[in-house]
């Protein structure tokens, strides 16, 4: 049996209660972040609190809580890559949550993306091994939510573009075939989870909102980091804002 027929409907043998049973059970809605200068920013807000933590590999993951409109939101900082992320999704969905709101960092593909706009994921061409263990094999995999996402970037005069990710597992293995096959199918960024966080979504009945800005690009010809290695604080605290809005339409 090959990757790409890896879906089985057949019961799980591991499960993620079997890990988090009796650990503390937490609100309906999550935001997720890639960067520790977030955290940062968070452990320093008198709006959030140190609510519980996750453990991931030996490690524990802080997570923090919030209240928007009412509603008890938490966030933490999720681990780079389709199966770390969609792990720890898993485990805290076992523990509650039924929505997720994911936003972090992608690669331009092409030079004609709109100056200064968040990525809206519309499909995610997959490239990655996680998806095909939650629904069956396809190219692509389509963003149920992307519309909705659109609507209240656009209610909130937020700039944004509807665009095809190529969700990839192997960072150092994005190569300039590869590059053009996926712009040739129409990706204009590339990531390393989406794919995998919308199948995680389909399989379990679950929303998952994501957003993404751009950080480098590899549309030249050669790989430019652009942004990657400035402060993103800023950056960040504005993708915080954005969840807030998302959460009071959800």
């Amino acid at each position: 049996m090959s990757l790409i027929n890896a879906y089985d409907e057949s019961e799980e043998i591991v499960k993620a209660e079997m890990f988090t049973e009796g650990q503390k059970r937490l609100p309906e809605i999550a935001i997720v972040c890639f960067k520790t200068e977030l955290i940062d920013f968070v452990e320093n807000s008198e709006d959030f609190e140190e609510y519980s933590y996750a453990l991931v590999c030996g490690d524990k993951i802080k997570i923090y809580k919030t209240e928007i409109e009412g509603k008890e939101v938490i966030l933490y900082r999720t681990l780079m890559g389709a199966p770390a992320t969609v792990g720890m999704m898993e485990e805290l969905h076992s523990r509650g949550v039924q929505k997720f709101i994911i936003f972090g960092s992608c690669g331009e593909l092409v030079n004609n993306l709109q100056k200064g706009a968040f990525i809206i994921p519309e499909e995610a061409y997959r490239d990655e091994g996680t998806s095909y263990h939650y629904v069956p094999d396809s190219e692509f995999i389509e963003v149920p939510t992307a519309s909705k996402l659109a609507k209240i970037f656009e209610e909130n005069n937020i700039k944004y573009e509807l665009a095809k990710t190529w969700t990839t597992d192997a960072l150092y293995k994005e190569t300039k075939n590869k590059l053009k096959d996926r712009v040739d199918r129409g990706c204009k960024v590339v990531d390393m989870e989406c794919s995998a966080i919308m199948a995680f979504a389909k399989n379990r009945g679950l929303e998952a909102y994501q957003f993404l800005y751009t950080d480098d690009t590899l549309a030249g010809d050669n790989w430019n980091l652009k942004t990657m290695k400035d402060d993103r604080s800023f950056m960040l605290k504005e993708c915080l804002k954005i969840a807030f809005k998302i959460i009071e339409k959800i």
